[in-house]
C-alpha cells in the first residue's frame, strides 16, 4: 500500500469545539492504515488558554511525526500549539503574533472568582513562556509581550525562522519531498 501524507488545514479561533474537532480529525488520521506523515497547515488567532494548553500537550504526544505549517496568522494561544511539533515551518506571507493574554468575564464577579482568574492567567502566560523558551530562542521582546511589560511583537517568516520558531519558510507543493501521494482535510 502506497504511504500518504494527510494535511490537516485548520484555521480557527481555539475553543473547546475547534479544539475537540481537531483531537478527532487528528484520531481519525491516525487510524488510515495508508498514513505516511502528518502535515498540520495552521491559522489560528488564538483564543482559550486552557484548549492552547490541551492542544499543546496532545500533539507533543503523538505516536507519529508531525510537522506543523503557518499557513497565515499564528497568534496569541495558539503559538503554543504551534510549537507542539519539532518539525515546524511557515508560508512566505505567514506572521506570529504576540500581545499580552486577557481575560473574558461572564456576568457578576465576586472577589474570590477575580483572584482565581488573575491566578490563572498569570499561569497561562508562565506555561507559555515556558514553551516559548523551550523550542525557540526568542528573547525578552517577545516573552514580555504575553504580560503586557512589553509591547505587542510580530515576526514575519525570516524572524520567525531565526529564532527557531520555523526552521523552513516554504510553500508546501501537492507531492512532499519523501514522494508521497498527498491528501488535504479539514480540521
Amino acid at each position: 500500500m502506497a504511504r500518504v501524507e494527510y494535511r490537516l488545514a485548520f484555521a480557527s479561533p481555539i475553543d473547546v469545539d475547534t479544539a475537540n474537532n481537531l483531537r478527532s480529525r487528528i484520531a481519525e488520521v491516525l487510524e488510515r492504515p495508508d498514513l505516511g506523515a502528518l502535515t498540520i497547515l495552521f491559522s489560528s488567532e488564538g483564543g482559550s488558554c486552557d484548549q492552547s494548553l490541551a492542544l499543546y500537550n496532545y500533539i507533543s504526544a503523538l505516536p507519529v511525526r508531525v510537522r506543523m505549517h503557518a499557513m497565515g496568522h499564528v497568534g496569541s494561544a495558539s503559538v503554543p500549539i504551534f510549537l507542539a511539533s519539532r518539525q515546524r515551518s511557515c508560508a512566505r506571507h505567514a506572521r506570529f503574533f504576540f500581545h499580552e493574554y486577557d481575560w473574558t468575564f461572564e456576568g457578576s464577579q465576586t472577589l474570590r472568582r477575580i483572584t482565581e482568574a488573575v491566578e490563572r492567567l498569570t499561569n497561562d502566560i508562565e506555561i507559555a513562556r515556558d514553551i516559548i523558551k523551550a523550542n525557540t530562542t526568542a528573547g525578552a521582546d517577545v516573552l514580555n509581550a504575553l504580560d503586557g511589560t512589553g509591547a505587542p511583537q510580530v515576526l514575519g517568516p525570516e524572524e520567525a525562522k531565526a529564532l527557531g520558531f520555523v526552521t523552513e519558510i516554504c510553500d508546501l507543493s501537492d507531492v512532499n519531498s519523501d514522494g508521497m501521494a498527498c491528501v488535504v482535510w479539514t480540521a
